[in-house]
């Protein structure tokens, strides 16, 4: 796997969080971080692969062992594509559009700067 692709937000970043709160607690409490990917919609990467990319990277197995369901029985990926990136960069820039999806026990969120987050349950109850 090529690692220009596997790049992650330092961690002062992610979610907005500052370096001195918990990294691995989601900002609702009821998430943990679990593993983020980038994807951009001019790489020859699509959005499926970069999602089942950061799911196996959470459970720390090969992106081929990610089958179970399929991720098109989960979620429409080309709606989700279409949606956030279907239009041009400069209309995407300063816009906190987001979509998240349960897969498995996961929080899957893709938003529109074409980070993707993949969080666990944490141990407190969750929002949802």
């Amino acid at each position: 796997m090529d690692d220009r692709h596997n790049s992650s937000r330092p961690v002062e970043e992610i979610d907005g969080l500052s370096a001195d709160e918990s990294v691995n607690e989601a900002p609702d409490g009821g998430w943990a971080f679990e593993a983020q990917i980038q994807y951009d919609p001019s790489d020859p990467r699509d959005l499926t692969t970069v999602i089942i990319t950061g799911i196996a990277e959470a459970e720390g197995v090969s992106i081929t062992e990610v089958t179970s369901p399929p991720l098109y029985e989960v979620v429409d990926i080309v709606a989700i594509d279409d949606a956030l990136f279907g239009r041009p960069n400069a209309s995407r820039e300063d816009t906190d559009s987001a979509f998240e999806f349960r897969y498995h026990e996961y929080k899957v969120r893709v938003e529109a700067d074409g980070w993707v987050t993949v969080l666990r349950p944490s141990d407190g109850p969750t929002t949802e």
